[in-house]
């Protein structure tokens, strides 16, 4: 049978210093409840909810109220998870550091933030600041440790890589490739598929099937560097050789001013069989066999005109019998 107590003002019930008020409406299988109709105040230091399921109405929860400091005067506020032998896990907001914390131990004891994680599918910032900061001091670095084979799946112009990524970017490209608009290094090597393939698809110019590093320059070749020789400008440099690049092909040696071509040493001139051909404004010394002149060096002078230098001997017996 229903019961129903009513006061005509305030109702008090006290026990003895210490006591205890039990409302025991049974066990929770039982299906009973205990109704407040209006608000409850708790004015004891702690409130324990011993229910295996806690329903809250309200949308938002405040915590630290009745702060009447300038920010939380105790420095931290937030929720603190109970787990058993070891240390509490913790989300606090930290007020000396302006900043919401995910941690393991209390604000009594240690902090330890090492092995604390957050999982979550996305992170996105405020319209109005959308910059997001990583990490904003020491010496920390962003990781993706745990995961997969991370790198594999950067494939998005959008992805952020990982050193992993650019490491294996460089050595397995087809090429590797430091580009400034039409400006570019191009490193193929013959033993990378496509390599090489790729180097004359982009620039139009080959390596004749060898590794190279190679420099285009506003579109145009300047050098290219093999193992064993180098070609800039159409110059072959190969241990002590310099040749033209292109056959037939000329190779100037110009000071400025008076300047003057010097060696410190003789000048080797290879016999030729064929002598070279006229060039108007200019004489070309070369060697042939020796001749009546018994010196082997010739020359072609702008009148088209060729003969051998005369030696000194032979100069005084042609002297004595002419």
């Amino acid at each position: 049978m229903a019961q129903f107590l009513q006061s005509n003002g305030d109702y008090t019930v006290k026990t003895q210093s210490g006591g205890i008020i039990k409302l025991d409406v049974g066990p929770p299988t039982a299906g009973g409840y205990v109704t407040i109709t209006s608000n409850l105040i708790v004015e004891g230091d702690t409130l324990t909810v011993e229910a295996e399921n806690l329903n809250v109405k309200d949308n938002i929860i405040e915590l630290n109220y009745g702060e009447t400091g300038s920010g939380v005067s105790l420095r931290y506020s937030g929720l603190e998870i109970d787990r058993g032998t070891e240390l509490p896990a913790s989300l606090f907001y930290d007020e000396n550091d302006d900043s919401f914390n995910i941690a393991f131990g209390t604000p009594s004891g240690t902090f330890n933030f090492a092995n604390t994680s957050l999982r979550v599918s996305k992170i996105t910032t405020d319209t109005a600041s959308p910059n997001l900061t990583l990490i904003g001091y020491g010496d920390g670095v962003v990781t993706v440790s745990g995961t997969n084979n991370y790198e594999n799946f950067v494939t998005d112009d959008d992805d952020i890589p990982n050193k992993k990524y650019v490491d294996d970017s460089i050595r397995d490209n087809p090429t590797f490739q430091i580009i400034d608009e039409n400006t570019r290094v191009i490193v193929s090597d013959k033993e990378v598929a496509g390599s090489l393939q790729y180097l004359i698809d982009n620039t139009g110019y080959s390596t004749f099937g060898e590794s190279a590093v190679s420099v285009v320059i506003d579109g145009n070749l300047n050098s290219q560097f093999y193992g064993n020789r180098t070609i800039i400008q159409g110059l072959e440099f190969n241990a002590n050789e310099i040749t033209n690049d292109d056959t037939n092909g000329n190779i100037f040696l110009r000071t400025q001013g008076t300047g003057k071509v010097q060696t410190n040493y003789g000048i080797e001139l290879e016999q030729i069989s064929i002598d070279p051909a006229f060039v108007s404004q200019s004489t070309i010394m070369y060697s042939k066999q020796p001749s009546i002149g018994d010196t082997g060096l010739f020359y072609r002078n702008t009148n088209n005109d060729t003969d051998e230098l005369i030696s000194k001997n032979k100069a005084l017996l042609f002297s004595m019998i002419f």
